[in-house]
């Protein structure tokens, strides 16, 4: 399939994506387990409190991908300037970043006073309302770590050091488990705030991870060469001008598919609080498993933009079909997982046996999307690479609103087609999406891979 220098490159360029990608996978499994901590308390504290933990982590997810997406900008870029030895540069752009992170966190805390008119129009009980609404006001105190993380955490990536980003949400993790159950079960003195809790307890661990993240970038000698504290740079129109045209695309382009997921949980707002939390476990489980090709992608961007910073067109292309290759071999993981042991998976979450028959219905299209999930996520960190994000936007927005969302609203919630399947039917919707996405991706990786060579 490929010649001699192609096979030997793809060998190096899988062996680079693994150890780039392990850190980033226990990284992200960490930040995915913190919602899986969430849910399985709140789902002890009762299935109000799950439910509206469910809505309210819904609505902050849509938000946090987004602003993950605009600094996500960063890491391709960085990755860049490290191929081609600018290291100078690579402190002036993030820099400028930390500067949009400032415009952010206030633009989000102002969005967060208006949380309780934005929760009205999708809850209808009163008990859950109250637990989404308190666990949004908790949250908000550590939007300010949140923001600034995502802006150093890809500056870490871009530098191929990986393990800071893991050391920081493993740390995350281990402060938010005790926090959850002191403060949902009101231990060591403090109230008993059931589902609320989750919400504050997420806002601790947050500022515990930036503050070890920001220790690392201090601290280590991988970032040495491209010091934020060496030099400070006056704000730089034309940086700010590039992480935006780059960001802003990458951040819709989470958002369109991350909105998808949130607006199915939001929908099925009016169903029985059993029917929800079945679906919010089914869409937990997802979630964490999502982390093994998130990782790819993103050592996928990393490796392409290194290559094409460093002139080796040939190189990032052999890349984007290496992360493609162990973004398949991690599938099938996954799918393993989900049609093995769905029942032990739902059981984790609750005893409550509605819940349970729910979840399981649903983790078996799960399992199904997984290989599209597999292809598609890791094209668009390959496309990233190349700075190719605007093409991806369009290419998501075809494969999740024009065409996942209204089929799943049709087949779940009206008689159109089938008569109403409520979760099943968006979840079908889910895994045509998938499929049609990963198609229109790797095309445009194809194409945009031979156009640069020539």
């Amino acid at each position: 399939m490929f010649k001699y220098r192609d096979r030997a490159l793809f060998k190096r360029e899988f062996k680079q994506l693994f150890a780039l990608a392990i850190p980033v996978f226990f990284a992200e499994l960490s930040t995915a387990a913190t919602a899986f901590v969430d849910t399985v308390m709140a789902g002890r504290a009762g299935t109000h409190d799950l439910a509206g933990v469910a809505i309210s982590s819904s609505l902050w997810v849509g938000l946090a991908v987004f602003i993950i997406g605009l600094f996500l900008a960063i890491n391709p870029v960085v990755a860049r300037y490290a191929g081609a030895g600018r290291y100078h540069r690579i402190q002036r752009v993030v820099q400028q970043g930390l500067r949009l992170g400032l415009i952010a966190v206030v633009l989000l805390l102002l969005l967060f006073t208006q949380q309780k008119a934005i929760l009205s129009f999708f809850i209808d009980d009163e008990a859950v309302f109250d637990v989404a609404s308190g666990y949004l006001i908790g949250l908000s105190w550590g939007i300010p770590a949140f923001v600034f993380y995502a802006i150093i955490r890809p500056y870490s990536e871009g530098l191929s050091y990986t393990r800071a980003h893991m050391v920081s949400a493993i740390t995350g993790l281990l402060v938010n488990i005790p926090a959850n159950y002191i403060l949902i079960f009101g231990k060591l003195g403090f109230p008993a705030l059931g589902g609320v809790g989750c919400g504050w307890a997420t806002s601790i661990s947050f500022w515990v991870m930036l503050l070890v993240l920001l220790w690392f970038t201090r601290r280590h000698t991988a970032f040495s060469k491209a010091s934020l504290y060496r030099y400070r740079f006056r704000s730089h129109g034309k940086d700010m001008r590039r992480l935006l045209a780059l960001g802003v695309p990458i951040g819709l382009t989470i958002l369109v598919e991350a909105s998808v997921f949130a607006f199915i949980t939001l929908f099925l707002g009016g169903l029985e609080a059993y029917k929800i939390a079945g679906h919010q476990v089914a869409m937990n489980v997802a979630y964490m498993l999502f982390m093994l090709p998130l990782s790819v992608s993103i050592s996928a961007s990393i490796r392409v933009g290194f290559n094409i910073g460093a002139g080796d067109y040939s190189a990032a292309r052999i890349a984007g079909y290496a992360s493609i290759a162990l973004a398949l071999c991690f599938a099938l993981i996954n799918v393993t997982l989900l049609f093995s042991f769905p029942g032990f998976i739902a059981r984790l979450y609750t005893s409550d046996q509605a819940v349970i028959d729910q979840a399981v219905i649903l983790l078996f299209y799960a399992g199904l999307f997984q290989l599209s999930d597999a292809l598609a996520t890791p094209a668009q960190g390959i496309l990233r690479g190349y700075h190719d994000t605007k093409v991806a936007l369009v290419l998501n927005l075809l494969a999740f609103w024009i065409i996942a969302l209204p089929l799943g609203y049709m087949l779940g919630l009206t008689d159109l087609i089938v008569p109403g399947m409520e979760a099943r039917g968006f979840w079908i919707s889910l895994v045509v999406g998938l499929t049609v996405n990963f198609i229109l991706l790797l095309s445009r990786f194809w194409y945009i891979s031979r156009e640069v060579q020539q």
